[in-house]
């Protein structure tokens, strides 16, 4: 999300979060952190005994001085063991508070943020308010923020960055700071507060462009003006600006929906002609240039591109509306019996279609059909806000590897399970009211093709063909 560009309504084709959704994955996140901490304290003995619970792996040995124990934690991460490691500072959490230096502290604070630790980040953090210096206090606060922005959650993302004083922020943290800052503004609907952060960035920031990318999409969300769809364009046309190819044809994409917008269909089509083939938004960039092209009345054109779409064999969105398309650009072009023929073929092509999502909507699904259907949709474009579900999920997945440090108790193993497989359902159902969404646009389609095929019928139009 360090692009947050918000997507016109043309692009809008992807799902929704609703409130419920939201509510879920709040409770959901609630029950990880309550059973993560509550795993780790109940094979914990504060009085030194070890992990009484079980015998084996688990079984940490009380450590009596900060060095030795800041040894052990990093021993343990670097040899991918996360949660020994996250389990020793348990164990020693006395030692921790009495002991060990703030600088190591935060780097204990991260550790458990980027495991979702959160209660004992907390008890960390309030310690080092109580005791450390100003700059130490910030740099934690600071960690909270970069949290709260990996999963997307910009109110929070913003508590946070609110408790940081500006003044003792490192320079090497200043410029994602702003960048933070900007991003959640911008999420939260506030673009000129955003565009003010991102102008605070320093030229020769490795988050420039960010920032500079950021701003025109502030701008263009808030005015949508041609000048700053012309400044995007140039952006993202410059080879030297280095940037991932998934965010410049994505970016693009913005772009040229902007130009078409505003009814600047030489420029639209310009622009997406630079999404390459192999690029996941290829598709939605072959439908734009071919609408573009009907509205230039350019038909054997657009029909052109239509046909190409259709024939990539893609089940997408894009793919779909291309059958429509292709009948309302032979009815313009008066080739009413050629046009009759491809509405026809719609009503047929969108009947199928509803066909196959009712029947996958009936199906029970596995886990791995669910995660492979996640993929092939990318959930996370989808629901910005699942960024915890996914995480937590991958915790979750390390404590079921590492079952053996606590095979034991099946009790919390048995918790385990469940939370993950209650996650895996939240995850079907958000794939499941994708492919809803989705009949939704079919039945749509579907209704449009039915009107234009009644049309073809009518005995006052003049056929051409």
């Amino acid at each position: 999300m360090l692009v947050s560009l918000l997507s016109s309504m043309t692009l809008q084709a992807e799902t929704l979060s609703s409130p419920s959704l939201s509510e879920n994955l709040q409770q959901l996140d609630q029950r990880y952190r309550a059973l993560s901490f509550e795993l780790y304290q109940h094979y914990v003995d504060p009085d030194g005994g070890g992990m009484g619970a079980i015998s084996g792996p688990m079984r940490l040995e009380t450590l009596v001085g900060p060095m030795q124990l800041e040894i052990k934690v990093r021993k343990y991460l670097q040899d991918d063991e996360p949660i020994k490691a996250i389990a020793t500072i348990f164990q020693n959490k006395e030692l921790v508070l009495k002991k060990v230096k703030r600088s190591t502290i935060l780097g204990f604070v991260e550790l458990m943020l980027d495991h979702n630790e959160w209660q004992m980040a907390n008890e960390l953090y309030e310690h080092v308010k109580k005791t450390g210096l100003a700059f130490q206090v910030t740099n934690t606060a600071y960690l909270f923020a970069k949290f709260h922005f990996r999963r997307n959650e910009w109110a929070l993302c913003l508590s946070a960055l609110q408790q940081i004083s500006k003044g003792k922020i490192s320079a090497a943290h200043m410029d994602f700071y702003n960048l933070m800052y900007g991003v959640s503004l911008q999420q939260e609907g506030h673009y000129a507060d955003a565009i003010e952060y991102y102008r605070l960035i320093t030229p020769a920031s490795e988050y420039q462009l960010y920032a500079t990318l950021n701003e025109v999409g502030s701008q263009l969300s808030r005015d949508g003006a041609l000048a700053q769809a012309q400044q995007l364009k140039a952006h993202v046309a410059n080879e030297m600006l280095p940037m991932p190819d998934e965010m410049r044809d994505y970016l693009t994409l913005v772009a040229g929906y902007h130009f078409l917008e505003n009814k600047e269909y030489v420029a639209a089509r310009e622009v997406f002609g630079r999404i390459p083939m192999k690029s996941r938004y290829f598709n939605r960039a072959l439908l734009a240039v071919a609408f573009a092209a009907t509205r230039q009345a350019l038909y054997p054109r657009a029909f052109s591109y239509t046909t190409i779409l259709k024939l990539r064999g893609s089940t997408g969105l894009a793919a779909d509306e291309a059958y429509l398309l292709s009948a309302y650009i032979l009815a313009k072009s008066r080739r009413l019996q050629a046009a009759s023929t491809a509405y026809s073929g719609a009503v047929d092509y969108y009947s199928e279609r509803i066909k196959s999502v009712d029947n996958f909507l009936n199906q029970e699904l596995d886990s791995e059909s669910v995660f492979d259907l996640a993929s092939d949709i990318n959930l996370m474009r989808e629901y910005p806000e699942a960024r915890s579900l996914f995480d937590n999920m991958k915790h979750l997945g390390i404590f079921l590897v590492r079952s053996d440090l606590f095979v034991q108790d099946r009790d919390y193993y048995q918790q385990i399970r469940e939370l993950y497989s209650d996650y895996t359902i939240i995850v079907e159902e958000m794939v499941k009211t994708y492919m809803v969404k989705r009949r939704g646009h079919l039945e749509n389609y579907l209704s449009q093709s039915r009107f234009g095929l009644i049309q073809m019928f009518d005995t006052g139009v003049k056929r051409d063909d």
